[in-house]
């Protein structure tokens, strides 16, 4: 354990060294201003700033390299997919092709047993179809839905605390024993959407995956994923390949 913190140390204090030291060499070079090749009314020229900024680009593209040949291989490694996961989609007004398109990816996601949590942000009339399509897609029969009238941090007209209490209770409960779920809420913005995903979920789940309702997945993405987080437990999260 000490062994770790100490070596942890050491590469913080090194990156820092090295950070710190490229900054005021290139600062240096710039204001010296000297050149190793150069041409006539300075056309072309190479000088300590452009070398300092060379050797820079070098070494980053070498440890990209080094690095993506180790993840290739660790990726290449065969693991248990025995850890739970719940995708959390995030929806606003969306262009119902572009919702139908992510539903239906996310209907092709390879990842056995995945969680659907879809919270669309806005319970009026006009969010309605959203709804909708997520029933359709995902199933009518296989789906819960739920249309609450507040969100985890605002009640709503009239309400009462214990009744906003019960409503809380009862989106989480829903969350919690339903595959599929896609909930309607009071607008707050696309974090009090995310909130409500997470609170509802809490602890029930081992990884959290997250997209917005236009992003059409790959089949395999949840699946690599989650090796990368199973491969290193240095790895707190992964971002995707946004094209």
């Amino acid at each position: 354990m000490y062994c770790e913190r100490f070596i942890c140390i050491l590469r913080i204090l090194g990156t820092t060294l090295f950070g710190v030291s490229l900054l005021l060499g290139i600062t240096a070079a710039y204001i010296v201003g000297y050149q190793f090749i150069q041409t006539d009314n300075y056309y072309f020229s190479f000088g300590l700033y452009g070398a300092i900024l060379a050797s820079h680009l070098i070494i980053q593209s070498l440890f990209a390299y080094l690095e993506h040949r180790k993840m290739k291989r660790s990726l290449e490694t065969p693991i248990k997919l025995n850890k739970t996961v719940a995708l959390c989609i995030a929806a606003y007004q969306e262009d119902p092709d572009y919702l139908r398109k992510c539903l239906l990816s996310v209907k092709r996601l390879t990842y056995p047993g995945i969680k659907v949590v879809m919270v669309i942000d806005g319970n009026s009339e006009d969010d309605v179809y959203m709804m909708d399509i997520f029933t359709e897609i995902m199933g009518r029969d296989k789906s819960a839905t739920y249309i609450w009238s507040n969100n985890f941090h605002d009640k709503g007209p009239g309400e009462t605390e214990e009744s906003h209490r019960e409503s809380m209770q009862h989106v989480s409960q829903l969350v919690l024993s339903n595959k599929s779920v896609c909930i309607m809420q009071k607008w707050g913005g696309k974090r009090e959407v995310m909130y409500t995903a997470f609170k509802a979920l809490g602890r029930s789940v081992d990884y959290v995956q997250v997209c917005d309702s236009d992003t059409m997945l790959d089949p395999a993405s949840s699946v690599e994923m989650v090796k990368v987080l199973e491969e290193d437990p240095m790895v707190g999260g992964v971002g995707g390949d946004v094209q």
